[in-house]
């Protein structure tokens, strides 16, 4: 079923809303406290910093993590990238990236290995450090690393790290999140797009088509300096959109199934559904859609903001409502945009997912 909304929309023909493609668009997360509660922001820049010193020099200033306070276990990410840069120009400060994974999963004894740690390179209980840069620099340290957090504050101890080919970096510091204000029973914005939701954003398209079809697609370009080459990767989605109650409508259809040991389609899970209602209005010609989803509303509500309130460092029983809030823009004339150029970390994360891939 499509996501409840909380807003009445404007009435409209659905011939008068086929022909739109995306101009611009702004996302944030909102969330309402019954009582004067302070926010851990895991989006921001921190206060202090973990630093690396040796033949590899750089401070780690931005952080995610959790502690659950009954067991004592605890999961830190730092590192110097700002992932939600992205969105708003260069990702990183310097050309070495840097990232600090530490884990501490108290009682993994008694509930056994929730996880197959010899999966991967990685067990689900290391701690690792890893940096690396466009001229080549690698380091990578498995290792015991001693840390203490308290869902606030991140305190790494003077210590020394060894790679694999036994060289060796210093690494300490401390580093807090910065915190937001959220007052009682006033929706507040914990984070989100900053931007004029009429900012170009480059690289995300989105067509309206008449007949019926909602067309997403995404593409970025991966300069290769040494051949001359640039790569293009596009990857497209194509939904069926429909009016209903005043509500554009977004039906999203996946094709499951499972392939058999001979290489062909195997047992089938049938079609998997995904809506998305959006309220819409026509404003000077361009139409806007918007999707309130309500990130703990099902039974589960109450077990949902409590995991919320515990990650977020909130009071027990005073987190209300947190909710994604999306705004779209479309125009009968979409502004021509540059494809965005990614930095290299964020080339090598997309470049792990199956996209289409051309040369040009």
């Amino acid at each position: 079923m499509p996501q409840s909304l909380n807003r009445v929309s404007v009435g409209a023909s659905a011939d008068q809303l086929g022909g739109y493609s995306l101009n611009a668009w702004n996302y944030s997360l909102m969330v309402t406290t019954n009582t004067d509660q302070k926010f851990v922001d895991q989006m921001s820049e921190g206060i202090g910093a973990i630093s690396v010193s040796g033949y590899i020099n750089g401070d780690m200033t931005y952080m995610q993590g959790w502690k659950d306070e009954d067991f004592g276990s605890s999961h830190v990410y730092v590192s110097n990238y700002n992932w939600f840069s992205m969105f708003e120009g260069p990702n990183q400060d310097s050309e070495t990236f840097l990232g600090l994974n530490l884990n501490n999963y108290n009682g993994g004894e008694n509930m056994g290995d929730p996880f197959d740690s010899d999966s991967g390179f990685y067990g689900y209980d290391d701690d690792h450090f890893s940096a690396y840069g466009t001229d080549g620099l690698y380091f990578d340290a498995v290792q015991q690393i001693e840390y203490t957090f308290d869902g606030r504050s991140l305190t790494v101890p003077t210590q020394e790290l060894t790679d694999f080919q036994d060289s060796t970096l210093t690494i300490g510091g401390t580093l807090s999140y910065s915190m937001i204000d959220v007052p009682a029973n006033i929706p507040t914005k914990i984070m989100g797009y900053d931007g004029d939701i009429s900012s170009d954003y480059g690289s995300w398209e989105i067509h309206i088509k008449e007949d019926g079809s909602w067309v997403e697609v995404f593409r970025f370009e991966e300069p290769q300096d040494q051949d001359g080459w640039t790569n293009v990767f596009v990857d497209s989605t194509v939904a069926e959109w429909e009016m209903k109650d005043d509500q554009i409508v977004v039906t999203y259809k996946y094709d499951d199934f499972w392939p058999d040991a001979g290489g062909g389609p195997g047992i089938g899970q049938g079609t998997w559904i995904y809506q998305v209602a959006y309220t819409y209005e026509v404003i000077n010609g361009n139409l806007k859609l918007l999707n309130e989803f309500n990130m703990c509303g099902d039974e589960f509500e109450r077990f949902c903001l409590e995991m919320l309130e515990n990650e977020y460092q909130l009071d027990r029983g005073s987190l209300e409502e947190i909710k994604m809030v999306w705004e779209l823009e479309f125009t009968k004339t979409p502004n021509l945009r540059k494809m965005r150029l990614y930095s290299e970390p964020m080339r090598k994360a997309l470049a792990r997912h199956p996209l289409y891939k051309i040369q040009k």
